[in-house]
């Protein structure tokens, strides 16, 4: 039996970068991992993988059924993992509306909770949704925020109550009461051997450092960039721009972001960034 590793994120914060690390240093492979062919897929909120595990088609069911029965479905796939077993997942953590909550600590060996400086995720995310800034920024800052709602269409994914970045973070960080390793992406820019480095040992991977600069080097942004270039990404939104790879910069806000905006940001979400780092001097 294995246990899951969520590896939990707002968008756009680093959680496919950190998947193409973990997938260049488990398979240990002479070349990089394709982008189409990553662990820690599909994400926890895929419908297709949930109607295989649960055993009902999602599109029966209305949203609070489903989270209901997510909880389950998490148990089954870490008891058919045989080992540790790393998920993507962009929901916040939270409780069903019976007070279970959505991600079972006895089907948890740990959350990989990756942030990056709000600001920064305005025009990221506004890229990847296909909005304009003012859009992305009002969905950052309002706490009723989740994607994939059931409104008339079939979306792939279910339903990911997110919240604000702020209360995004809170839920893992905080509430969560799971063992929670916190990387900030600008600290995996800025030294990405040794922080990734630091997210192996934590997941209980065997540590080799060579294997590690070697998954940094095979997991660098412009070779994420040249695979999607040059074949596609299977994950990239179809409402979004033709790049999900963009720019993947830290501090890009202060030429893409109106003051107005900033402020906006800034006046939401204070406390949260000034606790990591991302105010006064912080990234």
């Amino acid at each position: 039996m294995g246990e899951i590793v969520w590896l939990a994120s707002y968008p756009k914060s680093g959680n496919t970068w950190m998947r193409a690390l973990l997938t260049n240093y488990r398979r240990d492979a002479p070349e990089p991992a394709d982008i189409d062919e990553l662990d820690g897929g599909p994400t926890a909120s895929s419908r297709a993988w949930f109607d295989e595990w649960a055993g009902v088609e999602a599109s029966a069911l209305d949203d609070e059924c489903i989270d209901r029965l997510r909880p389950g479905v998490y148990r089954c796939l870490a008891r058919e993992a045989p080992d540790v077993h790393p998920m993507k997942c962009h929901d916040a953590w939270r409780r069903t509306d019976r007070g279970e909550p959505m991600f079972p600590a006895e089907a948890t060996a740990g959350v990989v909770y990756i942030l990056r400086n709000p600001l920064d995720l305005v025009a990221s995310c506004a890229n990847h949704w296909g909005l304009g800034i003012e859009e992305s920024a009002a969905r950052l800052n309002d706490p009723g925020m989740a994607l994939a709602r059931s409104l008339g269409g079939l979306s792939d994914q279910l339903r990911q109550r997110m919240g604000c970045w702020t209360g995004h973070v809170r839920s893992w960080v905080d509430e969560s009461g799971l063992p929670v390793h916190t990387v900030r992406y600008e600290d995996l820019r800025a030294d990405p051997c040794g922080v990734f480095g630091g997210v192996v040992r934590f997941i209980g991977l065997a540590f080799d450092a060579e294997r590690v600069r070697r998954a940094v080097a095979f997991s660098g942004f412009d070779e994420l960039r040249r695979q999607e270039e040059a074949h596609g990404f299977r994950e990239r939104p179809a409402g979004g721009t033709d790049r999900f790879f963009r720019r993947g910069e830290v501090g890009g806000w202060r030429d893409e972001l109106p003051d107005e905006i900033a402020q906006r940001i800034v006046a939401a979400h204070a406390p949260m960034m000034r606790r990591f780092g991302y105010l006064e001097g912080g990234a």
